[in-house]
């Protein structure tokens, strides 16, 4: 049996430096693509030890990690032990999981199964299957994207559920609860009174909300300040806001009230302004409300 080790090398070295350069990502490591590059031939002249029998002690398992050891080290530097200990870690995950789903993907599309003379049989070469390098070649790259896409997605749904709250809203005698995202991006005041504005989602709450109100907020502008049958009109406010470079108003109404619980520890905002809007704030129902950072996270710095 041929042996090409050029090819088997070069796409040893193509798939190191993808397990490599995911592992950079998924740490948020600060790694030039020359580090990457070293280490990527580093780990790739592993292939070169089939030829040389004297050298099959770099075969044994803690022969491996030692050189997964100078790997890290040449991909990331050396800063402490335990920063190294979490890039390997990392990388062998990274291995497995890009690994095992080029095998479980390469065996779920594959039938080696045939009928002879009615009896299932299976058939092999005993050279390796060549859709396998297909596999190989194709696979790795479309396993690196997903898993890239999967852990921003697990960042971002971590982030979220980290800024996750629930809010309670009181106005009179009614009791709004909505589940908020403490958005520090958030830096919406009332220009007058400087009190922060959160906002709130009408497509869920409108109808705790008298028609009045419900009107003011679709349309500012066609509010009708001359009704005064209902007392909430008196906790109206308009605030501008600049939205894609031009100028906006929002309909705030002011709560007797504004409760923040988050892992069980509920803390009384400060005064604020409740804008309402009738944009869906989370396309997938996580949240229905935007909390000012002032409202909660200016409590969490005094404590």
């Amino acid at each position: 049996m041929t042996l090409y080790l050029d090819v088997i090398w070069f796409l040893n070295f193509c798939i190191d430096y993808v397990l490599i350069s995911l592992t950079a990502y998924v740490l948020k490591r600060n790694a030039s693509k020359k580090r990457i590059l070293f280490a990527s031939l580093l780990a790739s002249s592993y292939v070169f030890l089939v030829i040389f029998p004297e050298l099959m002690l770099f075969s044994q398992p803690i022969m491996k990690f030692i050189l997964s050891i100078f790997i890290m080290i040449v991909a990331f530097g050396f800063k402490r032990f335990k920063f190294v200990m979490k890039n390997i870690a990392m990388f062998y995950f990274v291995s497995f999981v890009t690994g095992g789903g080029i095998f479980g993907l390469h065996y779920f599309m594959q039938s080696d199964a045939v009928i002879m003379n009615g009896v299932i049989t299976t058939k092999s070469s005993g050279m390796g299957d060549p859709v396998s390098w297909l596999f190989v070649v194709a696979g790795v790259p479309l396993l690196w994207y997903f898993s890239k896409k999967r852990v921003d997605d697990i960042s971002v749904e971590k982030m979220d559920s980290n800024s996750l709250v629930k809010v309670t809203i009181k106005i009179d005698q009614i009791l709004i609860s909505a589940n908020g995202l403490i958005d520090t991006g958030n830096k919406l005041y009332d220009p007058i009174s400087k009190m922060p504005v959160m906002i709130l989602d009408m497509n869920k709450h409108g109808d705790s909300f008298p028609e009045t109100i419900r009107t003011a907020a679709k349309d500012v502008l066609a509010m009708n300040t001359d009704d005064n049958e209902h007392p909430w009109l008196n906790r109206l406010r308009i605030v501008p806001y600049r939205a894609v470079g031009h100028q906006q108003f929002l309909a705030c109404i002011k709560p007797d009230t504004v409760e923040i619980e988050k892992d069980g520890v509920s803390v009384a905002s400060p005064q604020c302004l409740i804008g309402l809007s009738w944009t869906v704030l989370s396309s997938e129902g996580q949240f229905d409300a935007i909390v000012h950072p002032k409202m909660y996270l200016q409590h969490v710095q005094a404590s």
